[in-house]
């Protein structure tokens, strides 16, 4: 029990590591001038208002204003490798590292907590008399 808040944290980084791995986003950056106004990852830019027309809102082009766009591209391909690619040795390395770091986390074995007040077994007949031996 004392290894299943690790172990779902764990699983739960390196899930987080893949998804973020393998996304490409695109981080938006409004510049007027040398200043910068706004930046955005996922939502619409706010231009500077020199960059506004003053009807109806639409942007102009400016020639103090710029709009930069930095794309952070995930990875396309994933690879998949088996252990049948590894070496001999990589595999028997392998085997036993996981062997010996999964043996830490077994529980121990205890011994027999009754053996101390062992009772005998019952002796449903009188032996001395079955065998006729007699203490004198």
């Amino acid at each position: 029990m004392k290894i299943a808040f690790p172990h779902k944290l764990l699983v739960s980084m390196l899930a987080l590591l893949v998804l973020v791995t393998t996304n490409s986003f695109a981080i938006e950056k409004h510049f007027c001038g040398e200043r910068l106004i706004d930046t955005s990852v996922f939502a619409e830019l706010e231009k500077c208002p020199g960059c506004l027309d003053a009807k109806d809102n639409i942007p102009s082009e400016s020639e103090c204003c710029k709009d930069v766009v930095d794309v952070l591209e995930g990875q396309d391909i994933t690879t998949v490798k088996k252990i049948d690619d590894l070496d001999v040795d990589q595999q028997v390395f392998l085997m036993a590292f996981g062997n010996a770091f999964f043996l830490l986390f077994q529980p121990e074995s205890k011994s027999p907590e009754n053996s101390l007040q062992y009772d005998p077994p019952t002796i449903s007949f009188d032996l001395q008399s079955c065998y006729q031996v007699y203490l004198i």
